[in-house]
């Protein structure tokens, strides 16, 4: 089936089995909501199978569209494990379609675990590695080059000890007027700032929700 380039996409790790069997006699999968991006607004899910799954490991091979999700503590989605210590955890049920295969499976050849990447369409078909499912960086630069074009400069702080901490225009390039932000990378997301005023953002919210990311940066900073 064909999608928007831009549909978004959540890329969950698959470490187990009776997960899988779930997923493909039930049509359901499980996400720990104190895992789960703050907005999970993926149209589909894909899942990188681990070495768990030996020689079908390693790669992202299925995806699905999800149909509708609602929330469950474990209890209720795996009765049969009532007594589990964690069985008054929430999850997130999401409700499938029909599975399906890539045209290409995506390897992980140097793969640091995570454990969800959201991404798109167009990424889930053409990447050569999961690496390069990864928006992270595109999506804070697009939503960087964006509030440039409504008068804003920005200080952008480094996470890399190689590079200098703040990266920045100088005075003389700063239009008359203009309001500087500082955006920091961190592993959960990005938090914008001015002065001692914050506003944090994951990484989901920046690839899939952009315009909203906009929307509230502008009413946060005017």
């Amino acid at each position: 089936m064909s999608y928007d380039p831009e549909t978004p996409v959540l890329v969950a790790v698959l470490n187990n089995q009776p997960d899988w069997e779930r997923i493909q006699t039930e049509g359901w999968y499980r996400i720990p909501v104190k895992r789960a991006p703050r907005l999970l607004a993926a149209t589909l899910i894909a899942w990188y199978q681990t070495k768990a799954f030996e020689a079908a490991g390693g790669v992202v091979r299925w995806y699905a569209p999800i149909v509708r999700s609602r929330l469950a503590t474990r209890r209720e989605l795996l009765p049969g494990e009532a007594e589990h210590p964690r069985a008054d955890e929430r999850y997130w049920r999401l409700e499938l379609g029909a599975l399906a295969e890539l045209p290409r499976p995506i390897p992980a050849r140097r793969f640091r675990r995570a454990t969800f990447i959201p991404t798109r369409w167009d990424r889930l078909l053409t990447a050569h590695d999961i690496t390069q499912l990864w928006l992270g960086d595109t999506a804070l630069a697009e939503l960087c080059q964006a509030l440039a074009q409504e008068g804003y400069t920005f200080v952008r702080r480094q996470l890399r000890d190689d590079e200098p901490p703040y990266v920045a225009a100088g005075p003389g390039d700063q239009p008359a007027g203009a309001t500087t932000l500082c955006a920091q990378s961190t592993l959960e997301g990005v938090v914008i700032a001015r002065g001692t005023q914050e506003l944090r953002f994951d990484y989901a919210e920046l690839i899939w929700d952009r315009a909203g990311c906009l929307a509230r940066l502008r009413a946060a900073f005017g």
